[in-house]
This record gives C-alpha cells, structure tokens and sequence, in this order.
C-alpha cells in the first residue's frame, strides 16, 4: 500500500472519531478544538523576549500531546517553563486536545503539515507517522546528545523500532504486572501468583458469583486480544518467534504463524477456561476502565495492568488490601509481554529543527524524563532513574526494576504493528474472540482465521522487521 492510501487511511481514522471537515490546523498557540494549550504565560512563566538561538529571531516551539489529562500537561508545562528559563529566546506552547479523539487531531494536523513541531507518538502510530514521512528522522540529533549512553536497552529497542532511522524518543513504558488482593489471598490462605497456573488455581479458590467475587478482572472488549497474546507467548516461550515486535511469525518460517503450534492451541483453551471460569460474565465486554474498576471495587482479585494504576490502588485502596508482583510465567518459563511505549516525535515539517530537537532532547534527559516517569507512572528510559529516585528501587513501583533485572525470563513481544494490515486486524479481531468466548465458532476456526490474516499479511507486505 502506498503512501497516498495510508494517509486517506488516516483521514478516514480521523472522520470516525468524529473530528470535523476543517482543514486548518490548530494555530501553534491556541487549542485544537475543544482542547487547551498551555503557554508560558498562562503558567506563570517568563513571556516574549524570546530570538531564535542562532539569528536572533523569535522561535516558538509548539507540542501537541495525545494521552492528555491535566495532571501530566502540568508536569510538562513545569519541564517546559524550566527550558524557557534556561532559554530566553524559546518560547514553548502546549497543545492538549481532549483524550478522546487527541490521536485524530494529531493525524489531521500532520495531514495538513503544519501546526506543530514535536507530537506525541504512541506504538500504535508510529509506523503510520514515519510511513507517510509526517515525523523526522532524529539519529544525527541523538548521535550527538550527551546523555544517549544512559539510555535504557528497551528505550534503544523503541527509538530503533523502524528500520532505516530513530523516529521517536520514547519518554516511557507501560509494562505489565500482576495486581491481587493481599487480604482476599490472605483470608484463603494462597500464596502470591507467579504462573498463569496460579492464577487460574487462585481465581477458582475466590470465585464466589452469589456474593459477586471473581477472580480475574478479565479484558474481553477493546483491545482484548493482546491479553490472549501474552498468554500465547508465555506458553511457546519468545525462541520460537521471528522477532519480537512481529510475534505473530515463526522463526525461519517465512510467514509462517504461531497460530498452528500445538501450544498455542493449549493455551486458547486456557484462556477460554479462564474466562469460564473465574471472571464475570459482563467482562466480556471489559475495557481498561472497567478491569480496573472491578479490581479496585472489590469484584475481582487479580488484574494484570500498566503501573498507572499504582496510583488509583493508593488513592482508593488500604495499603494491606492489594499487592503488585512480577507478570506470570508459562510453561515456557518466561513471562511475555508487550513493551507498550510512547514518546515525542519531531514533525517533518518543523520550521526550527536544531531548537525543536534540542527541547525534545531536554524533555527527555535523565533529570527531566525521571520526574516526568515519577509523576506519570511510566517506567523511565534511562538506566540511572533509581540512583536520582528511590521512588524507582522501592515501594510499589520497585517491581518492574526487579523485572528488569532478570531479561531472561522477564520478555517483550508484541503484535507485528508495523504491518499495514494491522489496522484492519485490530478492528475485527476482537469481535472473532468474543465469538469464540460465547462458542460462536471454535478454537480451530479461530486459529484459522489467525493464521490466514496474517499468512496473507505476509504474502502483500513481504517481511517487515
């Protein structure tokens, strides 16, 4: 697929969400519809005087997030407004459109090639972004950035997640864990979960549907194909996959799948009996929402989610009640899941690329990107957060830094996103799940459709990673 209809793809993303026919984009000062954009001035901080660092002239530098919410843009506007301080001739203006349709507004403003100079750009849009030549390539900028030497293994993978350049600067991950309550296991008397097994085993010990408890907080709804991946990779172990951001794909198989291993059929029906038989009917239809809410509720026992939601058990849980341990493993050995990441993007379009890769560069060093992962949730990119936090090596949050540690069996997989083709799988996927969850069709005829997607993804799109 070409260029041209990858943007009229985009466009087409852009008029579901419900984003209007306009074709301006956002002015570099204003909001994008519905939206807000943050200024130094409206922050408190310094005004005008700025002058371009090497002419003289007054450079604006405008950034457009996507996974909005007021608490983060304030953590940026305060990142924001200390670079303005150190540069007086830089003037830094946040754009934040409503989290519900911020991505459409992105891709419109990128469409229109104007209207930003750094966006936020998420593992869902990354290959489209770099695709269609909207986002720069960033390698010359990082080659010469003092800090790239205390860059995480996993922030390297992400900012080389494309071949032929570095498209992005990732400002965090959103790795898994497991989530139970502490008291729940306590009052039966079970040991903290570190397989799938566990949790199957547990989730049957606590489910009580009279008094509605459960003991899983299962995710059937948007998006819930990638918890039955996780399960998928944990039974076959990451040796047995091509590569893995394409861990749909057999090693030397030349497109051959996952979805005819024996294994793979196994653990489909562990996760059928999963549902079965610990979680609630309705959460066939769950979002993250929804799953979160039934754990913190007091509905489920377990849930496997991003360390945002530390902060949601703190606010609304007693500290004896809930509990966080490393992701399951399988019969595989290892524990498998997505490395989810987001970061900033450089617009190809920019106007003032050495000041716009230099602010980036900023928002992301070691001191900047450690208090934004602090104050986010997100697993920071640089090897030494711990050393400039302890919130990083203790508490709650210690964790995901003890994952880290043993790479062997803590792994990353994730679906081959850079296909073209997964923008149509990931609209149709999740319907053939419920399906079978509701014994519409079978596990073989879910395995075949698996299997025949993505064969055929192989055979138009060739090998992508």
């Amino acid at each position: 697929m070409k260029k041209k209809q990858l943007a009229a793809m985009a466009l087409a993303a852009v008029m579901l969400t419900g984003c209007g026919g306009g074709s301006a984009a956002p002015d570099a000062t204003k909001a994008a519809d519905g939206g807000a954009a943050t200024t130094a001035a409206d922050a408190g901080g310094k005004e005008g005087g700025s002058q371009k660092a090497a002419s003289g002239e007054a450079v604006t530098i405008t950034l457009e997030e996507s996974l909005t919410s007021p608490e983060r843009t304030a953590v940026l506007r305060e990142i924001a407004d200390k670079y303005q301080a150190e540069h007086s001739n830089i003037t830094i203006d946040i754009i934040s459109p409503p989290l519900e349709n911020a991505d459409a507004k992105i891709t419109q403003m990128l469409m229109n090639g104007s209207g930003a100079d750094i966006v936020e750009v998420r593992d869902s849009t990354v290959t489209q972004y770099a695709t269609n030549e909207w986002i720069a390539d960033l390698q010359k900028y990082i080659d010469a950035w003092d800090e790239k030497d205390t860059l995480t293994e996993s922030a390297d993978e992400v900012i080389h997640y494309l071949k032929g350049g570095a498209y992005l600067i990732p400002y965090g991950f959103y790795q898994r864990g497991l989530f139970y309550r502490a008291d729940w296991f306590e009052e039966k008397g079970l040991d903290q979960p570190e397989t799938w097994q566990d949790i199957y085993d547990a989730g049957l010990a606590i489910t009580d549907p009279a008094n509605s408890r459960f003991g899983y907080s299962f995710r059937g709804g948007p998006s819930g194909y990638q918890y039955a991946d996780t399960i998928y990779w944990s039974w076959i172990g990451t040796d047995k996959v091509a590569d893995p951001n394409a861990a749909y794909f057999l090693k030397d198989g030349d497109g051959a799948t996952i979805f005819t291993l024996p294994e793979v059929k196994e653990a489909l029906h562990f996760y059928k009996d999963l549902f079965k038989n610990t979680c609630p009917t309705d959460s066939i239809a769950w979002g993250f929402s929804e799953m979160v809410q039934g754990f913190v509720g007091g509905t489920t026992a377990m849930l496997i989610q991003d360390p945002e939601v530390i902060a949601t058990c703190s606010a609304d849980m007693q500290d004896d009640q809930w509990a966080l341990v490393p992701f399951p493993k399988g019969p595989s050995g290892q524990a498998v899941f997505p490395n989810g990441f987001a970061g900033w993007g450089m617009t190809s379009f920019t106007e003032h690329p050495d000041e716009t890769a230099d602010f980036l560069l900023y928002l992301s060093n070691s001191e900047n990107n450690t208090y934004f992962a602090k104050n986010y949730s997100t697993i920071p990119i640089h090897n030494n957060a711990a050393e400039k936090d302890t919130y990083f090596s203790e508490g709650r949050f210690a964790m995901y830094m003890d994952m880290a540690k043993e790479p062997d069996v803590y792994r990353h997989a994730a679906y081959p996103q850079m296909y073209e083709a997964f923008a149509t799988y990931k609209t149709e996927v999740d319907t053939m799940y419920q399906k079978y969850l509701t014994d519409e069709i079978t596990d073989d005829e879910l395995l075949q459709w698996l299997d025949e997607f993505w064969t055929q993804a192989y055979k138009d799109e060739g090998q992508k990673w």
